[in-house]
């Protein structure tokens, strides 16, 4: 080789190590530019997930708030829809007892009004066998028909005057004449008896005097 030729052979040597460098700060600069642009891609990612997570969170218990209502709110509403069940059979009850009712005038001029009532029930007897009516005060008979008398009138036994008290046309049928003791009250009951249940009230007559009552 010439003297010529190895001169040019070093002379270009050196300038294809710089372009061998120059291409590899150019890749470094590449890869460091992408490492910056993935690092700040994640980190990025990272916080817009840790701010996603609360909303989330919030608007489930929103959510669970709205579909569940508190247990005082659940109870108001039951007892808005039961109440009118409890209420309604309490008004057909008053409403029957109503209808059952039956006040009328009388053409006797002593009677201020004749009453009759279809859930009058029998008072409970304790006699047993074949009936027979008795006007004996010191009767079983008698004390049932005071008993009926004042389950139909209010009078108790303690306050009452038996004015009459007498067969009314047949041997299963009574009536009597009574008022309280200070005569505030007066009444004539007619009553049936009802075999192996007891004397029955069908008929309460308000007095406004005693004459000729009896």
């Amino acid at each position: 080789m010439s003297e010529r030729q190895t001169r040019s052979s070093r002379h270009l040597q050196p300038s294809r190590n710089k372009k061998l460098d120059k291409l590899l700060n150019v890749l470094i600069g590449i890869v460091v530019i992408l490492i910056i642009i993935t690092a700040t891609y994640v980190f990025k990612w990272q916080d817009d997930v840790a701010k996603d997570e609360p909303r989330q969170e919030q608007k489930k218990d929103n959510e669970d708030v709205k579909e569940e209502p508190s247990k005082e709110q659940s109870n108001d509403v039951t007892a808005k829809e039961e109440k009118p069940a409890k209420e309604k059979p309490t008004e057909e009850k008053q409403t029957s007892e109503q209808d059952a009712i039956n006040e009328t005038t009388s053409d006797n001029p002593i009677v201020d009004k004749v009453i009759t009532n279809k859930n009058w029930q029998p008072t409970a007897t304790a006699q047993s066998g074949q009936h027979v009516s008795s006007y004996d005060d010191k009767s079983i008979d008698w004390a049932e028909k005071v008993a009926t008398v004042t389950a139909v009138t209010g009078i108790e036994k303690d306050n009452m005057i038996i004015w009459r008290m007498g067969n009314n046309g047949s041997a299963s049928s009574a009536i009597a004449t009574v008022s309280t003791n200070d005569k505030t009250k007066m009444y004539r009951v007619s009553m049936e008896w009802v075999d192996n249940e007891g004397w029955l009230p069908i008929k309460l007559e308000q007095l406004n005097t005693l004459n000729g009552a009896y």
